[in-house]
């Protein structure tokens, strides 16, 4: 496994670091064919679904499922179901009680091609996990915060946290495809992603993914810890990539 260890750099210099890394990593990545490194949300949305339709391997397929790992205030799942209802099975798992609960509300919105809506987290195992809700607003979790796994989240005090459903991703892609199914992951889970991508990388049910659309959560870690993860599982995924394209969103 790939390790990088950094030196000791002053306070200023690594809060320049911090913020200018994303570009130094936007070069390896852009090196990379099937890698894509974009910044904005919305430039993320479209040219994902660009990619979606110019991928043969997909529309030649039997059977495609969309997977939806974090459905937010699902403006952004709502952008890729409205461009691909048609032509794909729908799943998604969300763990943000307040979220989940509106997502069921409106699943009457989606009667054209139904939405199965889990309310679970994404793991590499199934069972129970500690999760916090963070509380705190950043721009796109308004009131509520983001809800991630206990060790991630920045405030971890006992009123902000609980045990939630966890679910193996790797076992319940395979559960709900056949061999003849290629799916797309579309993957926003607020720093499970450094777990959920080597377990998703090495097991089977890889040779059914097509595509994954992944925001990485870097900052969830402390510098320099975040680099390294960051690095670590992008050398990762280029020992793996001739299995599935990736594309990589910054934001």
């Amino acid at each position: 496994m790939y390790s990088m260890s950094l030196p000791r750099i002053s306070r200023r210099r690594r809060a320049a670091l911090n913020e200018t890394l994303p570009d130094a990593l936007k070069t390896w990545v852009s090196n990379r064919d099937p890698f894509y490194l974009l910044a904005e949300p919305a430039q993320v949305i479209d040219r994902s679904i660009e990619i979606i339709r110019e991928r043969p391997e997909l529309w030649t397929a039997q059977d495609r499922l969309f997977c939806d790992l974090g459905f937010n205030n699902r403006k952004v799942f709502d952008r890729f179901y409205a461009a691909l209802k048609p032509d794909f099975r729908w799943c998604g798992l969300e763990l943000q009680d307040r979220l989940y609960a509106e997502a069921a509300a409106a699943a009457a919105q989606y009667a054209e091609s139904p939405v199965e809506f889990l309310h679970a987290a994404a793991c590499t195992f199934d069972g129970e996990i500690e999760i916090a809700l963070d509380g705190q607003d950043d721009g796109y979790h308004p009131n509520d915060g983001s809800t991630t796994m206990l060790k991630l989240a920045r405030d971890q005090s006992a009123a902000r946290r609980r045990k939630a459903p966890a679910v193996d991703l790797a076992r319940y892609l395979l559960d709900k495809s056949t061999p003849a199914t290629r799916i797309v992951i579309k993957m926003d889970v607020e720093g499970a992603e450094y777990d959920l991508l080597p377990h998703l990388l090495k097991h089977p049910v890889m040779d059914r993914i097509d595509l994954i659309l992944c925001e990485f959560h870097w900052r969830r870690f402390p510098f320099p810890e975040s680099i390294a993860k960051l690095f670590q599982t992008l050398k990762l995924i280029d020992q793996y990539r001739d299995r599935g394209a990736l594309l990589l969103s910054w934001r």
